[in-house]
This record gives structure tokens, sequence and C-alpha cells, in this order.
């Protein structure tokens, strides 16, 4: 038994970076099969990032494909809640 104060349930979301989000694409969705459900661009945050999903209901795990939109500059960790 654990000590911990804390129960784990399961991941929601995994973000992976990456210059170029086209190479992540073809390993994530191409090879590994994810559901590509969405994207997300944002000047503000210098992010432009593929989502997609693997399981369903309650097990559903979103997987962010980012890159910045700019190169020479960080990604702002901001969130899209």
């Amino acid at each position: 038994m654990s000590d911990r104060p804390f129960k784990v349930l399961g991941i929601q979301q995994i973000a992976i970076g990456g210059l170029d989000k086209t190479k992540l694409s073809r390993l994530w969705i191409d090879t590994l099969g994810l559901t590509l459900t969405g994207n997300f661009r944002s000047e503000r945050e210098n992010v432009d990032e593929d989502i997609a999903a693997i399981g369903s209901g309650p097990f559903k795990v979103e997987v962010d494909l980012m890159q910045p939109i700019d190169p020479t500059k960080a990604p702002r960790c901001m969130s899209r809640s």
C-alpha cells in the first residue's frame, strides 16, 4: 500500500512539441493510429498544434502535437480552457 495522499485516476492530456508537427503527426497519427480531432493556433502563445486523441469516454487521452509559429521564440504555456 502507498502512503501517497492522492490517487492517480488517469491521464487527460499530453503535450508533445517539436519544430515540425508534421513529423510528430506521422508517428502519432499515421503510425500509432491516433485520431485527429482538431487544431489550435495562437499567435499570442506562439503555438500551432494538431489535437489528436486515443481511447474513448473516461479513458480518452488528448495528445497535442505542437510546433512554434516562430521557431526563434519559445511557446507560451497557457491553458485553452
